[in-house]
């Protein structure tokens, strides 16, 4: 029993490194959102490997690698921050500046490291969790941390259901799962880990069996479909209340926007962005979005892609472009990878391309 238990950690934690290896990677090229997922696996597959270390007793020999000390809880707080902001807030960037917050997470591995090799070489130190003043910064500093994060997180998506109410959109089961199954997973493991930590709950089992489902599930669902952390961005409700914006006509703003899309093919531009619309059409960027959001009921993402499946369509029926691949023809309008071409395309027509495609042949 207790092999199986250290060889089901042993897998799962090898499999979370790769894939938040794998997400760490494709944040920093293209979707910013996947780097801050891949942080938070990255700590919960340590966590397993911890696990399965402690199981067959790896840290006792004298031989092992310290990877424990490349692992730290206070990178769990920005990075569940961040990934909710840019999962859930229109236009928002991380700039590099917000780095700084992930500084103390590398002073703790720093410290870690050096202290972890000066007593396996001296013996002369005690742990550091024995300082309460350690314990407290890097232990219960990010439990406190997280919990605000994951408040902020669900507090989003608390904002989320109520504008898809307003615009009587229907979340689907997929959205839902998509959107809910990181947040309750991460709400569940919090509330097990405080427990462990704060009221000393003899929990820390059933916290690894837990974590181990999650990274099986949620590691062979990333492999399979690449695209399923890339999570919609959700509209902004307060832009829904048109504030300063009084002396704009809607009508006629509305037709100029829809003219630099349908004429000018704006939504060609594969990075193409609120900021960027509005300074075409010389109006502020938050009325571009209270535009979209009210007239179009949409948020900005899923307005612009709009235009972009429509585009594929419209070539995909002019004998001109056959000689076209359907990923040559997505490039065109102006999606930037063929996972989110795939994804974005079954969102807006129920169909994956190669089947609205094949559909098309046989009729």
């Amino acid at each position: 029993m207790e092999t199986g238990k250290a060889i089901a950690f042993l897998l799962a934690s090898g499999q979370g490194l790769l894939l938040s290896l794998a997400l760490v990677i494709k944040g920093l090229r293209q979707e910013r959102s996947n780097l801050f997922l891949g942080i938070i696996l990255y700590v919960i597959a340590l966590e397993l490997l911890n696990a399965w270390g402690m199981q067959v007793q790896y840290h006792d020999s004298p031989a092992s690698f310290p990877f424990w000390n490349l692992q730290s809880y206070l990178l769990l707080p920005p990075s569940i921050w961040f990934f909710a902001q840019l999962t859930t807030t229109p236009g928002y960037a991380f700039r590099p500046k917000y780095g700084l917050f992930y500084l103390p997470a590398g002073v703790e591995v720093l410290v870690r490291s050096g202290w972890s090799f000066y007593r396996r070489s001296t013996g002369a130190l005690p742990s550091l969790l024995d300082n309460p003043g350690w314990f407290l910064l890097t232990e219960l500093l990010p439990i406190f941390g997280t919990a605000i994060a994951l408040w902020f997180y669900g507090r989003k998506l608390i904002f989320f259901h109520r504008s898809l109410k307003e615009h009587a959109f229907r979340l689907s089961f997929g959205l839902f799962v998509r959107l809910y199954s990181l947040f309750c997973f991460l709400l569940l493991t919090t509330v097990i880990w405080a427990a462990g930590v704060l009221l000393k709950w003899p929990v820390f089992a059933g916290l690894e069996i837990v974590l181990t489902l999650f990274l099986f599930a949620f590691g062979y669902i990333g492999y399979a479909n690449p695209a399923f952390f890339t999570l919609p961005v959700l509209p902004d409700v307060k832009s829904s209340e048109k504030p300063e914006f009084l002396h704009y006509d809607d009508a006629k703003q509305l037709e100029r926007l829809q003219t630099v899309f349908r004429q000018d093919a704006l939504y060609t531009q594969s990075k193409l962005t609120v900021d960027d619309v509005a300074k075409r059409l010389q109006l502020p960027s938050r009325y571009v979005s209270y535009l979209i959001n009210t007239r179009c009921a949409a948020n900005f993402t899923h307005f612009v892609n709009g235009f972009r499946v429509e585009a594929v369509i419209r070539k995909l029926n002019d004998p001109a472009e056959h000689h076209k691949t359907l990923l040559a023809l997505a490039l065109e309008a102006g999606f930037n990878s063929k996972s989110t071409f795939n994804q974005v395309f079954k969102q807006h027509t129920g169909q994956a391309p190669s089947y609205f495609l094949l559909e098309k042949k046989e009729g």
